[in-house]
């Protein structure tokens, strides 16, 4: 956003001609910069320095809050096109999730190692039957995936 200079005409009470008077403002982006009476030329100006203290101010807090501003703004548009996106883009990522939970889920209460340490005949058959309930949870995956190759075509 560029900061412009603006001018503006209103009528003031002056304090060198005593009277209500027009004036001409003048502004730096939202701030005022100087007040000028159109009958008398007095002239009455902000100093610079406040100005920029002001102006250093304005950016440094709206540097700050950026990255907030943006967020927002991002929110608002994604919720606004959701409606548009395909269901498709939600549902399988969760469905490959699911499954990938009930896999680990499944391994972890068979495979419980901290009870087993001395005894190696029972480790070796939970590592074959976590083997087979592997090549199960694959197959069943090939299954899954020909089934749906088949209901598209």
């Amino acid at each position: 956003m560029v900061i412009k200079d603006k001018e503006t005409k209103i009528m003031l009470f002056c304090i060198n001609c005593n009277k209500e008077s027009p004036h001409t403002v003048y502004y730096v982006g939202n701030y005022l910069r100087s007040v000028v009476c159109d009958s008398c030329n007095k002239k009455i100006e902000i100093d610079r320095r406040h100005l920029r203290t002001v102006f250093a101010e304005d950016f440094i807090d709206r540097v700050l809050t950026k990255p907030r501003r943006m967020t927002d703004d991002m929110r608002k548009a994604f919720a606004s096109l959701l409606p548009f996106f395909p269901k498709r883009l939600f549902e399988e990522p969760l469905e490959v999730f699911k499954e990938m939970y009930e896999v680990l889920k499944k391994e972890d209460g068979e495979g419980n190692k901290k009870s087993d340490k001395g005894n190696k005949k029972s480790s070796s058959c939970k590592k074959n039957s976590i083997k087979s309930n592997n090549s199960n949870n694959e197959n069943n995956i090939k299954e899954k995936s020909k089934s749906k190759s088949r209901s598209k075509k």
